[in-house]
Parts: C-alpha cells; structure tokens; sequence
C-alpha cells in the first residue's frame, strides 16, 4: 500500500486509540464526529492516491494530467460515488470491488453501510445537524472502511 496512505491510516488509529481512552461517553462522541470527518477523508485521499499512482505508472503526462483534474476534487465517496469512479477507470474494477465488499461483509451489506453512512453522517456534521453516533459505531464503521481501502489497493493496479 501506498506510503501516504499507510502514514494517513496510521495517524487516524492513533486517535482513535486516544479517543478509546477518553472515559466521559459524551466526550467520546464529540470526538467520534471528529473521527468521522477523518474517515470520510481517508476515503477520498485513499482512491485519489491510488489512481494517481496507477496513471503516473500506465499513461503518458498528458493523461496523467487530465486524471488528476478531474479526481482532484472527489468528495462525497459513498459506495455508489466510488463504482462510478471506478468504472470511469474500468468496469471491471467496479465489478471487483461491488463484489468483494458483498464477499467481505461479515453482515450484509456491512462494507457499503459503513461507507455510507460515513459520508452521510460527515456531510451532516459539515452542515450543522445534530449527529449522535458512538465511539464503538465509529469504531466499526473505521474497520469496514479499512476494509475498503484495502480491497481497492489490491484492485486498482
């Protein structure tokens, strides 16, 4: 995996170890919208190094170019938004990821949901609303999230 991204997850487990160990629950959510907004960008930073790094190794400069316009600005990265995304690239990748986040769920659809709910509550606390999630629920959403990066690491090649 790419060194920018290890460094990225890295310093996202070591405040959520942090976090852990912050006894008050109502501090421990606060600090888990916190985490969310981290997640959220994890997954967008994740797929735009990765197709950064597959066009500087497989297209001219030009191309290069083109592709880091147009997924420099990749925000709102639910399932679906990253499907599209792949299947810009290749149907095939698409493919692999829709079923391998089905095949990796130890619950149903438990990859997808955790991505989007991810994005869902991120975009909500971007805006204002009351959110109320969990250190655990974040925690586990985190987990399915690394999942998915993982899982497009080893796709996009």
């Amino acid at each position: 995996m790419n060194l920018r991204i290890l460094s990225h997850r890295q310093k996202i487990d070591s405040l959520f170890s942090r976090v852990h160990s912050i006894s008050n629950l109502s501090d421990q959510s606060e600090w888990s919208k916190y985490l969310c907004v981290l997640v959220s960008g994890f997954i967008e930073e994740s797929l735009r190094i990765m197709l950064e790094e597959y066009t500087s190794k497989h297209s001219a400069p030009n191309i290069q170019n083109f592709v880091e316009k147009q997924i420099g600005n990749i925000t709102n990265c639910k399932t679906s938004r990253i499907l599209e995304i792949l299947g810009k690239f290749s149907q095939n990748w698409a493919d692999d990821f829709s079923n391998q986040i089905k095949t990796r769920s130890s619950k149903t659809d438990e990859i997808k949901n955790s991505i989007d709910s991810v994005i869902s509550n991120r975009h909500d606390i971007a805006h204002g609303r009351s959110v109320s999630i969990t250190y655990a629920r974040m925690s586990d959403f985190y987990n399915s999230v690394k999942i998915a990066v993982e899982i497009l690491d080893a796709i996009i090649q």
